[in-house]
């Protein structure tokens, strides 16, 4: 076929508009694809991050309270979310060692000398119990001798909560003095 400059249609290079459309069409779902999956990736990889540090957080803290718990010679003001434990000093007296749940910071603190030091960030749900010397539970300050804490930790990635982490573990007070 011959036009009117003198060229032929098989000569004239190019795409058709409707060519071009198809092909940004396509471009745009899968660069749209690409986004998508790149977005599902870093989030998980925050949400296992923010896993790990949980992890890391809670048993830092744990770690911090056991060690307290186990030396505590005696416990005091106990309520469902905070305990004063009391651990020998080297002068032979006692220092008070508060830990306490902060539901408006949602933090597990530790106050020693009116130091206070964050333990635990982002706790949802804390409870202490307390068991006497046959493992019942009781409200008596002078039969106490374990102390349990359950606890839930959350963390926000990108604007959902994206794991949970329980903690509930039992302390045993072997430096407290328990009559029969």
């Amino acid at each position: 076929m011959i036009t009117t400059t003198g060229r032929s249609r098989a000569a004239v290079g190019g795409f058709t508009l409707t060519e071009l459309m198809v092909v940004m069409t396509l471009t745009v779902i899968l660069a749209g694809a690409m986004f998508a999956a790149f977005g599902f990736v870093m989030r998980g990889s925050f949400a296992i991050a923010n896993y790990g540090t949980m992890t890391s957080e809670g048993r830092r803290g744990l770690e911090i309270f056991a060690r307290d718990a186990r030396t505590a010679v005696d416990v005091s003001d106990f309520s469902n979310i905070s305990v004063t434990l009391h651990l020998e000093s080297e002068g032979g007296g006692s220092d008070e060692v508060i830990y306490r749940y902060v539901p408006a910071r949602r933090t597990f603190e530790r106050e020693q000398d009116g130091e206070v030091r964050a333990l635990m960030n982002d706790v949802r749900r804390f409870h202490f119990r307390r068991f006497n010397l046959h493992g019942q539970q009781t409200d008596k300050d002078l039969e106490t001798v374990q102390i349990q804490l359950e606890l839930s930790m959350v963390k926000h990635v990108l604007a959902r909560e994206t794991s949970e982490k329980v903690v509930s573990a039992r302390f045993v007070m072997r430096n407290k003095q328990v009559t029969r």
